[in-house]
């Protein structure tokens, strides 16, 4: 089973791979530097060893020009049906800020999503390797320039996530964790002939828990994203500051 799963892995990036690389072979390609910055806190209510509801909210801003570039509010619930097997369901509502030329600051293009997660980990003494698959279903409101219309645009899009996290000191209700984490997003469905490949992102960070249900992380992410065009291709290259605060709260005895 564990050779079949590795299999799949590679087919999937390879499919992303590819058609990264087929599309840029066709479209001029152009490259827009962002440096922004994340602010997130979220909160994990634990049922049961196995059954969990979390809820987080989540900023991006962007610099030159200052501005939200995004921000959600998302729901999941996570069950783990088996050991080391997890499987979660989510709900998120965003607004996101197009960085459209001549676009008031303050126009937002509303999106519902739907995600569908397959998780599984494995521990190797102080290092924990996790994988997550994932499938979000996206219901992103019409535009046309600076006016939404009515309707929304329909997205498919599956991401695989590697991760890596690795225990730098263990101490009672302080321990520290250095983490990595690689992930490929591809969209899919119909329409999706210039922008199969959405994004690579990746992250490096320090989790240290400040108390025995509290945690909080600074951390560096890379998100280079393809923009939607028929005429070029246009990426994202964004660094992104991260800061998240998360808290746990325990409801079963």
């Amino acid at each position: 089973m564990s050779l079949r799963f590795g299999r799949l892995l590679l087919v999937f990036l390879f499919m992303g791979l590819y058609s990264f690389h087929a599309e840029g072979q066709d479209l001029t390609k152009t490259v827009i530097k962002q440096k922004m910055a994340v602010v997130g806190y979220s909160s994990d209510f634990e049922f049961s060893p196995k059954l969990s509801l979390s809820a987080e909210i989540q900023e991006r801003i962007s610099f030159d020009p200052y501005r939200q570039s995004q921000m959600f509010v998302k729901s999941q619930i996570s069950f783990e049906a088996f050991k080391d097997f997890t499987f979660a369901n989510g709900f998120a509502y965003y607004l996101n800020t197009p960085i459209d030329q001549g676009l008031s600051k303050s126009f937002k293009v509303p999106e519902i999503r739907l995600n569908h997660d397959f998780k599984y980990s494995h521990d190797l003494r102080s290092l924990e390797l996790g994988h997550r698959i994932r499938m979000e279903e996206r219901f992103i409101k019409k535009r046309l320039g600076d006016s939404l219309l009515s309707g929304t645009r329909f997205v498919e899009r599956i991401s695989y996530l590697l991760s890596l996290n690795y225990k730098l000191r263990e101490s009672k209700h302080h321990d520290l964790y250095f983490k990595l984490s690689d992930g490929i997003f591809v969209n899919a469905g119909k329409g999706m002939a210039h922008n199969t490949f959405d994004q690579n992102r990746f992250y490096a960070g320090l989790n240290y828990q400040l108390l025995k249900n509290l945690t909080v992380e600074v951390g560096y992410i890379n998100l280079y994203q393809q923009r939607i065009s028929i005429s070029r291709l246009e990426y994202l290259n964004r660094n992104i500051a991260s800061l998240a605060i998360s808290h746990s709260v325990k409801l079963y005895h």
